[in-house]
């Protein structure tokens, strides 16, 4: 996976995560569920969010290239 689509998977389930968590406001078991989604973009996050030439983490990068290596960033 390369690390846009890596973003907007730790984006979107972040999102999904925090609405579930407000729909705890109707059923109440609904924010554990929301915060286990929430929490799940970590993991995308942490795998792929990486730099395909020096495998270096991008953190917020969104440019690019990488600001490590000066490398574009594939995708």
């Amino acid at each position: 996976m390369d690390p846009r689509k890596a973003c907007r998977l730790r984006d979107t389930l972040l999102i999904v995560g925090f609405i579930i968590m407000l729909a705890a406001y109707i059923y109440e078991p609904l924010f554990i569920i929301g915060a286990i989604v929430a929490f799940s973009c970590l993991i995308p996050d942490y795998l792929y969010n990486k730099c395909p030439h020096c495998k270096k983490r991008l953190g917020r990068n969104e440019a690019k290239y990488c600001q490590h290596c000066g490398k574009p960033i594939d995708g």
